[in-house]
């Protein structure tokens, strides 16, 4: 990560993002239309099972993303050649991501197919990484300082895009859901860059936010094309860009928690990864209603999803169903930027005050959103336990596992500190509370929602 300070830019370097993030939205707002008449064409089109009208929409927008991010990454490598090198492989990494996408939507890989060749969408930061051809520091945990994993980091860098790229994959589904909730993220993450004084973070961000804009205007309700495998894999590895690139991994990890908590749900009920058509097919997570509202499946076997949760405590239209997500994305970015006061902190350049007043600041706007979206209250109380929980457990690590005069074990090609796994079981034995809590609330919704009478 190249320090924004360090970078003494001027008026020019401020056009050259202004240059980057028009031509960036226009070229992706300009190609929509022709894709989607392309789309068409080849017959490339889903049906909109959220209206009982199932209109036939054009599949695999996502295409125009991609090729804006092209044109933006081409830009910034003219722009900015001193970031040449890890445009050229976030780029690289893009691309391939969205190749996995367009070839998933033609022929529909397996699931665990697709998370292995999304693995492979991270090889070229694996590579370029190990090569020294770009250099990825550890991250900095708050609390913790930089971790000291020089060994083990780089190889979790391909199974981190995964990661990302399989979560954004996950929440999809409604009109401008994956679009609207990762343009929110990729927004605060921007924000985040600055806070965090991070080049490359502010760099990244501009041009994702610009091509994500203009397919959100087409993909929000009511959907004129969906974004395929192609556009939600892309999406994921650009906010993984933006993430191991700005050194914002952290910040990216309470931005993305709509989308983890999603996945979690999703992956305890099915026992493995299933994207949202899989679902559908499969354990129907929503019943839609004449009227076209939606409401959430009381069926056991049926998936535990975030939008079945959200649905629980009655039916909604859709519009009003993707307004909670987008709010949830919302507060997640107000806990993303929280994460970076409290990084700068452990680097010792904010005072712990100052960062308790802006949380209270933040209280404002939160509470009012809650009280707006009463049916995000308690996954927010339960995102809120999981990150104090964590914050409880980094200052435990640092002042009294740490410390301990444990040894080591040497197993040779590695030497393991005893004071890293017992850091390691804590982890295990809390994550475990934290998973009998989250599930007993959902199950509590769930059964709450079947004594009622129905709508």
């Amino acid at each position: 990560m190249i320090p924004l300070s360090e970078l003494n830019w001027s008026l020019i370097e401020i056009l050259y993002l202004i240059i980057i993030f028009i031509v960036s939205f226009f070229a992706t707002y300009f190609i929509l239309p022709y894709i989607i008449e392309f789309m068409k064409k080849k017959k490339y089109v889903g049906y909109d099972i959220h209206k009982n009208a199932r209109p036939e929409i054009a599949e695999s927008g996502g295409l125009s993303m991609v090729i804006g991010f092209v044109i933006a990454s081409i830009l910034v490598m003219i722009f900015f050649s001193n970031f040449f090198k890890v445009t050229f492989i976030f780029l690289l990494t893009v691309l391939l991501a969205g190749l996995i996408g367009f070839i998933d939507d033609r022929i529909k890989f397996k699931s665990r197919y697709k998370i292995i060749l999304s693995l492979f969408s991270g090889s070229a930061i694996f590579l370029a990484n190990y090569l020294n051809f770009i250099n990825i520091p550890s991250p900095i945990i708050p609390f913790l300082d930089r971790t000291r994993l020089t060994i083990i980091y780089p190889l979790v860098l391909p199974i981190i895009v995964a990661v990302f790229t399989n979560t954004v994959n996950m929440l999809e589904g409604y009109n401008g859901e994956g679009s609207g909730t990762c343009l929110i993220a990729v927004c605060f993450l921007f924000i985040c860059g600055l806070l965090w004084n991070s080049a490359e973070a502010v760099i990244f961000s501009i041009p994702v936010i610009a091509i994500i804009i203009p397919f959100f205007i087409y993909n929000k309700f009511p959907s004129k094309v969906f974004p395929g495998d192609i556009g939600t894999l892309s999406m994921g590895a650009m906010i993984a860009g933006i993430a191991l690139f700005g050194s914002l991994e952290v910040a990216t990890f309470c931005a993305l928690l709509i989308h983890i908590f999603n996945s979690f749900y999703v992956i305890y009920s099915v026992r493995g990864f299933l994207e949202s058509s899989d679902i559908r097919e499969k354990k129907e997570d929503i019943i839609l209603l004449e009227d076209d509202r939606i409401k959430a499946s009381d069926q056991k076997d049926a998936a535990l999803t975030l939008p079945r949760l959200i649905l629980a405590k009655g039916a909604l239209t859709e519009p009003e169903l993707v307004k909670n997500f987008y709010v949830i994305s919302i507060i997640c970015g107000l806990f993303s930027i929280v994460s970076i006061l409290f990084m700068q902190w452990t680097l010792g350049n904010y005072n712990i005050f100052t960062i308790f007043l802006i949380i209270l600041i933040f209280g404002v706007p939160t509470s009012f959103l809650l009280y707006k979206f009463p049916r995000i209250r308690g996954i927010i109380a339960l995102m809120i336990i999981l990150l104090v929980s964590g914050i409880i457990f980094l200052m435990i690590v640092e002042f009294l596992i740490l410390p301990l005069p444990f040894g080591i074990i040497d197993l040779g090609v590695i030497e393991l500190p005893i004071n890293l796994l017992f850091v390691f079981f804590l982890f295990i034995i809390g994550f475990i509370v934290w998973y009998y809590i989250t599930i007993r609330y959902f199950w509590q919704q769930i059964n709450k929602m079947k004594t009622k009478k129905p709508n």
